[in-house]
Order: C-alpha cells, then sequence, then structure tokens
C-alpha cells in the first residue's frame, strides 16, 4: 500500500526514452515532466559517453574517497557563492 502506481486506472508501461520523451509498449510518445531529466533528457548522447566512460573505469558510490570527487566539490563550490562551499553528494535513487 506504501508503494503506488501511477495512472492506476488506466497504468501506462513505459518501455523506453530518447531526450525529453518516453514512449510506451504500444510506441505512443509521451513529453516527461516528472522524471528530472528537463536539463540534459534520457539518452542524451554527450550523458552516455561521460557515463560510458567513467563506469569503464569505476562504478560505485561516493562513499568510498576518490579524487574526482574532490575535484568536481571544487569545480561546483567555485560556481556558487561562499556561504555555500560544502558539498555533501547523495544519490535519491
Amino acid at each position: 500500500p506504501s508503494c503506488k502506481v501511477f495512472f492506476a486506472s488506466d497504468p501506462i508501461k513505459i518501455v523506453r526514452a530518447q531526450r525529453q520523451y518516453m514512449f510506451d509498449e504500444n510506441g505512443e510518445q509521451y513529453l516527461d515532466c516528472i522524471n528530472n531529466v528537463a536539463h540534459v533528457g534520457h539518452c542524451h548522447p554527450e550523458v552516455v559517453k561521460a557515463a560510458l566512460k567513467q563506469m569503464e573505469l569505476l562504478n560505485t558510490n561516493s562513499r568510498f574517497l576518490h579524487d574526482n570527487i574532490v575535484e568536481y566539490a571544487k569545480r561546483l563550490s567555485a560556481t556558487l557563492p561562499e556561504k555555500l562551499s560544502v558539498c555533501y553528494f547523495t544519490n535519491s535513487g
């Protein structure tokens, strides 16, 4: 009961996505407005390429120390006001 299905009366079975669209099992196209992809979309070629490159090297979470986490935090905090100088990386999934 704590896990709700969207569109329970007429469920949608999404089988793939490309850019800002998701597609159901019948090929129907839907504009994705809820999956936090508005900034780059699903399957963006540059994001896929960067993810593949990283996964070929190392695929883990941020509980382990790694120079890339520190470098990313430095680059990110350099773009923010001084008050926002601490980075704490998490994952929503």
